[in-house]
């Protein structure tokens, strides 16, 4: 199945969190049914979620998603104007830690292939709506993609722009502007293609209004 997770929900317990979307599950169903988490989203980020009632249908979407076989995308607010259409960015990264314990992912040649594709789809004064197809799925690699090509996310408080976060603020934004909008993925048993959208919620629209109109 796929849920709308809602942001700032972890999918899982673990790194002082107490529980998550797979231990909730888990607990309404209990001893009846154990739920496994086929992916991840970032604890900020909304949107499609698969989660799958058996083991092996778990392995069998996992092994589709590192065969390429299921598309993921996402809605993304990004800082400024973007210009000339449709743009592949292919940028390894690399996940590290600070003495603090802040763990971080930055571009370096020597991490894991990553590749996202941004596609605008509408243009604001000053920010613009992105579609975005990630080919990987790696850890903040929207974000960090999206940085590195000098269009922050909005409401990014590890990668954004300080600046251009309180103006959005301003409109509204609370939280990272970052949604999945949609899953397709082959049926584990028709082998069917089966796509799914989440809609976003009426506080990310709500900001989309208030550009529109300024």
């Amino acid at each position: 199945m796929v849920i709308n997770k809602p942001s700032g929900i972890a999918v899982h317990a673990g790194s002082g969190i107490d529980f998550g979307v797979i231990d909730a599950l888990n607990y309404l169903e209990g001893e009846k049914h154990e739920m496994y988490l086929v992916h991840r989203l970032d604890r900020e980020t909304s949107g499609c979620l698969m989660i799958a009632r058996q083991r092996e249908s778990m392995l069998v979407l996992q092994k589709a998603l590192r065969e390429g076989l299921v598309s993921k995308q996402y809605l993304a607010l990004v800082k400024g104007k973007w210009r000339g259409g449709s743009r592949e960015v292919d940028l390894p990264l690399q996940r590290s830690s600070s003495s603090s314990g802040d763990r971080r992912v930055r571009a370096d040649e020597q991490g894991k292939h990553a590749i996202s594709i941004f596609h605008p789809e509408r243009v604001f004064q000053d920010a613009t709506l992105m579609r975005v197809e990630i080919m990987t799925g790696r850890t903040h690699q929207i974000r960090v993609h999206a940085a590195e090509s000098g269009f922050a996310l909005a409401g990014d408080d590890r990668y954004g722009d300080f600046k251009f976060n309180r103006q959005m603020k301003e409109l509204g934004l609370d939280r990272l502007f970052l949604h999945a909008i949609s899953l397709e993925f082959p049926d584990t048993t028709s082998r069917q293609r089966i796509h799914v959208e989440a809609p976003l919620d009426k506080e990310l629209e709500s900001v989309l209004n208030n550009l529109a109109i300024g």
